[in-house]
């Protein structure tokens, strides 16, 4: 079978003007937000919590959970942040619609200010998105001067103001704390939780934080209902997931399909043409550079968050990296290594020193000089880097290289050599 399209955050892109406002609201843009400022919040978030919509950033946590949360806390003033860092290795998907359908973005982000009561809005752009975070400041500007930005929405009482933020290029600031740490000019660096961002967030009051696909998905859930949203998808995974294609195959693509309505292997020949050369697929990271490896005889999996745990591995931010056969697997467990290595913010030790002695390891196995005993050693590092670093990077880095050991140990073990030539 052949994998489908199923176009609602990206139906807009490439088809209506993106920056355009009347063109937006000419295709049905803004209605959402009408009908939003007509509801309670409470109403709002309701509707929300029932689609079942949760966060497209990689932890899946529940939107109208979170925004229930923070709409709990009494503060006399809140944040919503919308999260534009996108650092995950092979993704493209905030990208996009940061781009191609900017207004559905920003009305996601004013419905969710209102659910939560907030009336200070930030957008947080990876420091590669400066081009586009300029034409949001010229966005934002356009939004202020039609009333749909402001102290007095459309009319309604409602005052929510949004302000530009430019990051500086790492991805851990992709994690919310540690983007929260960037936004008040500190170092970029995670931080034990509880208290949570939507207790003690953005200088110390309650702040919701959402991805871009995940406030992409509000204006449509707010204007056709949870009912329509929850008709979409699986029974305990619902809605579309924009997926990004990379790696090893013949062109390189964003897009956007319905949790379950296609496996990984039907994405990869519909969407990206196949490998690059033809050969078999050798491996697949379906979630992104910190996702675990699967194998070629898990392609038949759906791209669906449960479907893809029990086959091993996270659907994460859905960037699916392709390996096709011939691509060194060490190779690939080293670039990823490095990437994380180089991104760690360094506040905890497992982190900090895990990074840096398992790509040690890694570079001496593909140099052909590790000995017969380290990969346990990389194994026992790997393990306890996932089970004792403070956030969420520090606790996925691992898992490329544990599972690349699990499925292809005997690349691993070809290249050692034997413990009197090994380098000391």
């Amino acid at each position: 079978m052949s994998a489908v399209e199923t176009k609602i955050v990206t139906r807009r892109v490439g088809v209506v003007p993106p920056f355009d406002l009347e063109a937006y609201r000419a295709d049905s843009g803004c209605r959402a937000l009408e009908k939003a400022l007509s509801m309670t919040p409470a109403a709002v978030t309701e509707e929300v919590k029932r689609s079942g919509l949760v966060g497209r950033g990689g932890a899946g946590f529940p939107t109208g959970l979170k925004w229930e949360l923070t709409a709990r806390e009494e503060a006399e003033s809140k944040y919503l942040i919308c999260n534009a860092d996108e650092g995950e290795l092979g993704t493209h998907k905030d990208q996009l619609l940061l781009e191609g359908d900017p207004w559905r973005v920003l009305e996601g982000m004013t419905i969710a200010a209102r659910a939560v009561g907030a009336g200070k809005g930030i957008i947080y752009f990876n420091e590669h998105f400066r081009s586009i975070a300029e034409q949001w400041e010229e966005m934002i500007r356009a939004a202020e001067q039609a009333s749909l930005l402001g102290d007095d929405i459309l009319g309604s009482g409602f005052g929510f103001r949004v302000k530009v933020c430019l990051g500086r290029g790492l991805y851990i600031a992709g994690e919310e704390m540690a983007l929260i740490a960037s936004i008040e000019g500190r170092r970029p660096t995670s931080r034990d939780k509880p208290p949570f961002p939507t207790q003690h967030g953005l200088f110390g009051l309650p702040t919701c934080v959402n991805n871009v696909e995940t406030l992409a998905n509000v204006p449509d859930i707010v204007e056709r209902g949870a009912d329509w949203f929850r008709s979409i998808g699986l029974e305990d995974d619902l809605g579309t997931r924009v997926i990004t294609l990379s790696g090893d195959v013949k062109e390189e693509r964003v897009r956007e399909v319905a949790v379950g309505s296609s496996t990984l292997a039907e994405a990869i020949e519909t969407f990206a043409g196949g490998t690059r050369s033809g050969r078999p697929v050798k491996a697949v990271q379906p979630g992104g550079g910190t996702s675990a490896f699967l194998a070629a005889d898990a392609l038949d999996t759906p791209i669906a968050q449960q479907a893809i745990a029990r086959a091993g591995s996270s659907l994460g931010t859905a960037g699916i990296i392709v390996y096709e056969e011939g691509h060194s697997i060490v190779d690939a467990a080293v670039s990823c290594m490095e990437y994380y290595g180089r991104e760690s913010c360094g506040r905890c030790a497992p982190c900090r020193i895990g990074t840096v002695r398992m790509l040690e390891i890694l570079k001496q196995v593909q140099a052909g000089q590790a000995r017969p005993g380290s990969l346990d050693q990389l194994r026992r590092i790997g393990y306890a880097c996932a089970v004792s670093s403070t956030c969420g990077m520090g606790q996925a880095f691992p898992e490329p290289v544990l599972s690349a050991l699990k499925l292809f140990p005997e690349e691993f073990e070809s290249q050692l050599v034997a413990a009197p030539n090994a380098t000391r």
